[in-house]
């Protein structure tokens, strides 16, 4: 089985995250409009749930995407780790279902 987020950022892109388990190894497929992103896809094509699990500062997902000189407003580093924790059961895909979608909501007050 295999899980799917999809990421429409600000800076006007759009990206395609898939995440297939197989043992303890999460394959990551990323289609995206921006370069930097695709850039970044090769280098965490395969994760493992040790990997995924830990903290911010140690964790391949957001090491490779400062690697990448992503930056640090982008969502898909966040969306990655989403998409392998969920398709690892870290993360309920009945609870995705009633909360399909998590949002960083401007307040102009």
């Amino acid at each position: 089985m295999t899980t799917t987020f999809v990421i429409n950022s600000i800076c006007d892109h759009s990206t395609k995250i898939t995440a297939s388990l197989n043992g303890s190894v999460i394959d990551m497929t990323i289609e995206s409009s921006c370069v930097k992103i695709m850039d970044y896809a090769l280098l965490i094509k395969k994760l493992t749930i040790k990997e995924i699990a830990k903290d911010i500062m140690n964790n391949p997902i957001y090491i490779k995407a400062s690697e990448s000189r992503l930056e640090p407003n982008c969502l898909v580093p966040c969306g990655v780790a989403f998409c392998a924790w969920t398709e690892a059961g870290m993360v309920s895909k009945n609870l995705l279902s009633r909360m399909p979608a998590q949002c960083i909501v401007f307040k102009n007050e």
